[in-house]
């Protein structure tokens, strides 16, 4: 088809290329002056030569379509009744002409990306190989947690192997893009429910759909609807609302309003939002009513350590309404170094803290991989409560026996009034918000 309407608009060109290129035709104002009659009658005579030729050039260009329609008809074994108006609708996209606009359908129609297979056992699920694993047991987890009435929900793994975040020269807006992209994915997964993945602002959520043009960078998701690309179930907001476009587009063109909270929605992704921006979360909360809002990959444990700071949220924050924040799917890596005292003096270890909704708190050991080489993670124990920070690394320091490669030779040596071997050890310091534990009114956060 797409030859066809080459051929056809190539051929309703022609005639005007014809018109201004007639041989034996005289422009006016070129040669011997003629009188007022003799002009009038060269002009009309002029006239009929440029519709005579025109008529037989337009006829010409005629037979030469209809000779290629039909040569395609042949060559495809079609009918004849539907290659004319298939042929238009191929030369008007060669001719770029706007399409019209479709209405936002007021309820997504399935996504048509296939649901993840449910857990076996979800206090015995191994640790994500990937990062599609990991969207898809975020997913089953927080499906599992809507299930059972939970309303807010954190949904924690790293978002980049660790081997990047380490690396300094690494930027912000990589990690960003990553996180997006795992909100995306994570949303088509819901089906036929509207999900709104949630900017921090109505500037980000503009520079991601590509509706500012500052710089002349490229767009990194395209404008021409309100919904993904993929999947009508996603479609883009942010806290507050606002208007599409750059500041200046704004003051020019009359924009269309992006609501924050749409009747409609059925489930909220945050994403990106800083300590800063939390309270306008709690406040988006509240507008949301008894839907699930969903914290997807805010590093909550970081962002509560900036709680109490100048220019920071107060501590009741973390009392009154992130205590109630439940974590569905969490993957914690960590690393730790021991100090003994003997060869080879430093011992590295390391571990996961894992958990996949309804199952428990799963404290993963990393091991030597014989058959496959490297590491693998091994379960050594299975908690109820989330434990802390602190008390990660003893577990898998008592799983490993650490403690015995401490001898006594020392005796009680000490260091400013501490024994040597509590510095080698270290000691359990837990977080402010670990230790308030009566002061939250939920304690959903480690549950």
């Amino acid at each position: 088809m797409a030859a066809a309407a080459a051929i056809g608009l190539g051929a309703m060109v022609s005639p005007s290329s014809a018109f201004s290129a007639a041989p034996g035709l005289r422009p006016l104002g070129v040669g011997t002056p003629l009188s007022s009659a003799g002009r009038g009658a060269s002009f009309r005579q002029g006239a009929r030569a440029r519709v005579s030729m025109m008529s037989e050039d337009a006829a010409e260009s005629t037979k030469k379509v209809d000779e290629a329609k039909a040569a395609l008809e042949e060559m495809m074994g079609g009918s004849t009744s539907s290659a004319p108006a298939a042929s238009l609708t191929e030369l008007k996209s060669e001719v770029s002409v706007p399409a019209p606009k479709k209405k936002k359908p007021s309820k997504p129609a399935a996504s048509g990306v296939p649901k993840p297979a449910p857990f076996e056992d979800p206090n015995k699920t191994p640790p994500p190989g990937s990062f599609a694993k990991c969207v898809e047991q975020a997913y089953l987890s927080v499906q599992a947690a809507i299930d059972d009435g939970k309303k807010l929900i954190e949904v924690e793994f790293p978002p980049l192997p660790q081997s990047a975040l380490d690396n300094s020269a690494l930027g912000a807006d990589v990690i960003t893009d990553a996180q997006i992209s795992h909100a995306r994915q994570f949303a088509r997964y819901f089906g036929d429910k509207k999900v709104a993945i949630v900017f921090p602002d109505i500037v980000e959520r503009n520079r991601f759909m590509g509706d500012t043009s500052f710089g002349g960078k490229s767009s990194k998701m395209k404008e021409d609807k309100l919904y993904d690309t993929v999947s009508d179930n996603v479609r883009y907001s942010a806290l507050g609302g606002g208007f599409k476009g750059s500041f200046l587009e704004k003051l020019w063109v009359q924009q269309e309003y992006v609501e924050d909270i749409e009747e409609d929605d059925d489930v909220f992704v945050i994403i990106t939002a800083s300590a800063q921006e939390l309270p306008d979360v709690r406040k988006f909360c509240e507008g949301a009513g008894d839907r699930p809002v969903i914290l997807f990959n805010l590093k909550l444990q970081t962002l509560r350590g900036d709680f109490g700071l100048p220019a920071f949220p107060g501590k009741d924050l973390q009392y009154e309404w992130l205590g109630s924040a439940f974590p569905a799917y969490h993957v914690l890596p960590r690393a730790y170094t021991r100090t003994i005292p003997r060869p080879p003096f430093l011992v590295n270890y390391s571990g996961c803290l894992f958990r996949t909704y309804p199952g428990k708190w799963q404290v993963l050991l990393e091991v030597p991989d014989t058959d496959k080489g490297g590491g693998r993670y091994e379960q050594v124990q299975l908690r109820d409560k989330r434990p802390a920070l602190s008390e990660l690394r003893e577990l898998l320091a008592e799983e490993l026996q650490l403690d015995g490669l401490d001898d006594n030779e020392e005796g009680d040596k000490k260091l400013l009034g501490v024994d040597l071997a509590t510095l080698r050890k270290g000691v359990i310091v837990k977080t402010w918000w670990e230790q308030d534990i009566e002061k939250t009114k939920s304690d959903d956060w480690r549950n």
